[in-house]
């Protein structure tokens, strides 16, 4: 009895019982925070559930970082005035500096020394975000399919959970999605009746009601579901409040960035360094198995945003709640074409993201091209890397060439944010590459069509958002052309928005000759497709007389049907069916001409005189 009563003082609950494992103290030998629970058995390194993210088994080896890191040029630099700052309209400081500025795709905007915003974001100790596993080593060096995380999860009967939502999320459908909650659509009224998110239309399934296409639409959404299930995309990681994210990119700095022998954090590690060896990662993978946590496209629509609000009890800091350089008010500014866009996530409404060490954007361009601003609130610094958009359609030559197993797979791998490629490599096709360091309380501006990526030097927190002065047009009328033969949705309806911008531009000056401009272009496009669809359709009818195709998208390329679609007998009844764009009627059932209608909502002689109305030279 005595021996039993021995045992349970130690931390048994039974004679057969081993005994409760304890923390170590704490190690003299090194500085790293030691983790550790009893899943892990307190192994020092820690696990996934201590952590809140992978452990960290290698070590940085300075001796092979790259070297040619010197080679690529800056991106330029701009410091407005107090005056030019405080009295000034940032699209027009933007313009200003646009000619210079857009040559390199990018350009960082350091504001005067008054500008002192507090990062003001609600309940700020206690918001838990989801975040993002990247594995550095295989952004750039990787099979096709599955990362090793997933695989391994696999092959161990575990269910993958890729990251959902956002930009930077797994590789998202660009066919399938469930019908959507009801909400504002993308010009104001009905929601778009084929949404789910930004990127992830459906196969407009709410406008095909008959039974019989059922069980070909679950074959087809079957099959689309296993085939994005096996692409590459970041894993879901755990959930973290800032406190928790900081904690764990200091011990994934320390511990990454240590001496080999010692086990002792490298002091005063310089950004360059850092920078040296990150993309000694991206280019020599082998062997080596270095994963990273990102909380990205965190909406602010749900959190707040980290700008001060009119809310705030500071007067001083109600000034910048107000002020036309508070990121949230940008996509709004009457100088933007955006503002006459409902709340889009991403888009007119911010995002957040939560930067760790090494954490990676990878190269992208903004959604419909158009311009970008990224405000670093706090924390250690972002190094971005630009690409001028002249060289963008070859960059993504490039992208194909240098990894045509990964696109195989993923056709759509530049709309997923999953992949980077090395400067050296970009260079080397003679392609111009730049690069500029974000510090907090500074704005990083993206130009329409620029490729840009990057990664964080540690602990970091920005907000991101659109905008699109009227010089974007033409690269918003080219990008939805590509959307519609990447068959991807249009979060943005090009066509409505610019019979809007018709109408309303004599109310912004500078704005009548680009909008004539690009109305003209569309006009004569749309002349000769509509020409070449009454050659396929019986008659010809207007909206107004039979049904407004607002908000609705092409069945075959999600084109926008704003300003015309055909509809057939055989497919469309009382206002629900099957439409077609003008680019896509051929495309359709094959029933005679006679069955078929082009309904339009003006036709061209009212669009041209729309336009020699509206856009008058003042």
């Amino acid at each position: 009895n005595n021996n039993n009563n021995n045992n349970n003082n130690n931390g048994n609950l039974g004679s057969g019982d081993p005994p409760k494992l304890k923390p170590p103290t704490i190690s003299t030998l090194t500085t790293n925070e030691i983790f550790g629970c009893e899943k892990c058995c307190f192994d020092r390194e820690g696990c996934f559930d201590c952590l809140k993210g992978p452990p960290v088994r290698t070590r940085y080896e300075p001796e092979k970082g790259v070297e040619w890191l010197k080679d690529i040029p800056p991106c330029p630099q701009y410091f407005p005035t107090e005056e030019e700052w405080n009295n000034g309209d940032p699209l027009e400081y933007i313009n200003k500096i646009r000619p210079e500025a857009e040559k390199f795709g990018l350009a960082n905007i350091v504001p005067p020394k008054s500008w002192q915003p507090e990062f003001c974001l609600p309940n700020k100790e206690f918001m838990r975000f989801r975040t993002r596993i990247q594995a550095v080593n295989e952004l750039q060096n990787r099979p096709a399919g599955l990362g090793k995380r997933a695989r391994m999860k696999e092959a161990g009967g575990e269910k993958v959970a890729m990251a959902s939502g956002g930009r930077m999320a797994s590789a998202a459908p660009t066919t399938t999605a469930a019908p959507p909650a009801p909400s504002a659509g993308r010009m104001g009224g009905a929601a778009p009746a084929t949404t789910n998110s930004k990127n992830q239309p459906s196969l407009s399934l709410s406008k095909i009601k008959y039974q019989e296409q059922k069980q070909q639409r679950d074959e087809y959404v079957k099959k689309e579901v296993e085939k994005i299930t096996k692409q590459y995309g970041f894993q879901s990681g755990a959930r973290h409040t800032m406190e928790t994210m900081k904690r764990y990119s200091d011990y994934f700095k320390a511990r990454y960035f240590s001496d080999a022998k010692t086990g002792n954090p490298v002091k005063d590690i310089s950004i360059p360094e850092m920078e040296r060896e990150f993309w000694r990662i991206i280019e020599d993978s082998e062997g080596r198995n270095i994963e990273v946590i990102y909380g990205a496209d965190i909406a602010t629509i749900e959190t707040g945003s980290g700008m001060p609000t009119n809310n705030h009890k500071d007067e001083e800091q109600k000034k910048f709640a107000n002020n036309p350089w508070n990121v949230t008010k940008m996509p709004y500014n009457a100088s933007s074409c955006l503002s006459h866009v409902e709340r889009t996530t991403g888009i007119t409404v911010p995002w957040l993201y939560f930067g760790m060490t090494l954490s990676t954007f990878c190269w992208h361009v903004e959604d419909h091209h158009f311009y970008s601003v990224n405000y670093h609130h706090f924390g250690d610094p972002k190094v971005w890397y630009c690409i001028p958009a002249e060289y963008s359609q070859k960059f993504e030559q490039l992208m194909r060439t240098r990894l045509p197993h990964l696109f195989e797979a993923q056709p759509d791998l530049l709309h997923s944010l999953v992949t980077i490629l090395s400067p050296k490599e970009i260079k080397a096709a003679g392609i111009p590459v730049y690069r500029v360091q974000q510090n907090a309380r500074s704005y990083i501006i993206t130009f329409p069509y620029s490729y840009h990526a990057g990664f964080n030097t540690g602990y970091n927190c920005a907000e991101a958002v659109n905008f699109a002065p009227v010089d974007w047009l033409p690269f918003g009328a080219f990008a939805t052309e590509r959307y519609v033969g990447d068959k991807r949705y249009q979060s943005v309806a090009h066509d409505q928005l610019l019979l809007t911008l018709t109408n309303g531009c004599d109310r912004v000056p500078g704005w009548k000759d680009t909008v004539k401009k690009e109305m003209d272009k569309r006009v004569k496009i749309e002349e000769e497709r509509r020409e070449k669809a009454k050659t396929l359709c019986g008659e010809i009818v207007k909206m107004e007389e039979f049904c407004d195709f607002n908000e609705l998208d092409c069945c075959i390329c999600l084109g926008d049907l704003n300003w015309a679609g055909v509809v057939c007998e055989c497919t469309f009844r009382k206002g629900r069916g099957l439409i077609y764009c003008l680019r896509c009627v051929d495309k359709g059932c094959k029933c005679e001409k006679e069955k078929r209608k082009m309904v339009v909502r003006q036709t061209i002689d009212e669009l041209k005189e729309l336009v020699k109305a509206k856009c008058i030279p003042s």
